[in-house]
């Protein structure tokens, strides 16, 4: 089921925290499901896959919460050879390991988890109020709808069966409705849960073939979306010039490479965090001298939702070396097709030619990233 919901899978850039938060809850509900049945070495499981969950991202403290719903319903409907008091001791068990095995580096980090704590309270939380995305958005779009009604249906299902256990499974999506988060990388966390939804609505259908055909529809459309609506968007955003640009310079002949960034006008994003990215695609060496003059003042970037770009510190080893006689290029990027050139790094491009540009740009954001490479103009003979 979660190969139909193709934004997991092609907005990898954006879950590099995300989808392990998602692992690890699935992995907490699982464990402690497991100890909560057989107790034992499945508690200490369960309790270090809490404390992975805990420590991967600050929202899935709140997603914790299902592991309560899943208590309070083994309790209230124990199964077959397990007594309530039972669940309540391992239940017990669990929380004291866990909160054992958080507090330990807890003491250590404090300090700073506090001060990332007011980062989210004071700059983050007021930013979620300026943009979000609907839930048409991000239900019958970034997921395949077939899976969002097939998880409405089975809230119906399970209602009219008086399946209790049901609610471990909908509390996540009970959360994410009641809190109203409308942004669909910060319901990741919760889509194991929804594609378990959606297979328990599609166990309604009593065919099996039906089944399979309606699941094979659902991951075939998703994968065609993925591969001919999303990856040509992706492959069209003009961050994909800076990799372009790393590849080109390992295909010319210069040893001395100068990178260059004019500032943004509007100061969307500081221009010089395209450097250290820049240096990921390409294996030549360049230096950067990085012009804090430019740098906006900061109550213009306070509330800005790409301010931690203006906190860039160049490191030492993109200093130039003035004294470099080999061949040189000069690599120019820029926020914007046509941005005039500010007269002192007319001088520093003087005597060279743009040997080759890269403009790639789906015109929807704000902010592009146009990279030019200037090569020294041959010698006249």
């Amino acid at each position: 089921m979660l190969l139909g919901m193709p934004y997991l899978f092609t907005q990898v850039p954006l879950m590099l925290v995300d989808v392990p938060a998602m692992f690890f809850l699935a992995f907490a509900v699982f464990t402690f499901m497991r100890a909560l049945e057989r107790g034992r070495s499945w508690i200490v499981l369960a309790s270090v896959a809490i404390f992975l969950v805990f420590y991967s991202k600050y929202s899935a403290w709140l997603m914790l919460s299902v592991l309560a719903v899943i208590s309070m319903v083994s309790i209230k409907k124990p199964s077959a050879g397990r007594r309530w008091r039972t669940v309540l001791q391992r239940t017990a068990a669990v929380a004291f390991v866990s909160a054992y095995l958080i507090a330990a580096p807890l003491l250590l980090i404090s300090d700073v988890m506090s001060k990332q704590i007011d980062l989210l309270i004071s700059y983050q939380k007021p930013g979620l109020r300026r943009w979000g995305e609907s839930f048409i958005s991000i239900f019958f779009y970034q997921i395949h709808p077939f899976i969002t009604v097939a998880a409405l249906y089975s809230a119906y299902s399970a209602v009219r069966k008086k399946d209790l256990k049901y609610a471990a499974v909908i509390w996540l999506m009970i959360l994410v409705v009641l809190l109203q988060i409308k942004r669909t990388r910060y319901i990741i966390m919760t889509l194991p849960m929804l594609a378990l939804m959606a297979s328990y609505g599609l166990q309604s259908i009593k065919d099996r073939e039906i089944r399979r055909f309606v699941v094979s529809c659902i991951v075939m459309s998703s994968l065609v979306v993925a591969v001919f609506a999303y990856k040509p968007f992706l492959q069209r955003m003009s961050s994909v010039n800076l990799k372009d640009a790393g590849v080109y310079l390992d295909s010319i002949d210069a040893e001395d490479i100068e990178v260059i960034t004019i500032p943004s006008e509007n100061y969307i994003i500081n221009s010089a965090v395209s450097v250290p990215i820049l240096d990921l695609f390409t294996n030549k060496d360049f230096c950067y001298d990085y012009d804090t003059g430019s740098l906006p003042r900061a109550e213009t970037v306070e509330e800005s939702s790409l301010r931690f770009t203006w906190r860039y510190k160049n490191p030492g080893y993109y200093s130039c070396d003035r004294d470099q006689t080999g061949e040189k290029a000069i690599v120019l990027i820029s926020s914007e097709s046509g941005q005039p050139v500010p007269d002192h790094i007319k001088q520093r491009i003087a005597g060279f030619y743009v040997s080759n540009e890269f403009e790639a740009s789906n015109g929807v954001f704000q902010y592009v990233t146009i990279v030019k490479v200037y090569q020294r103009r041959p010698a006249a003979h």
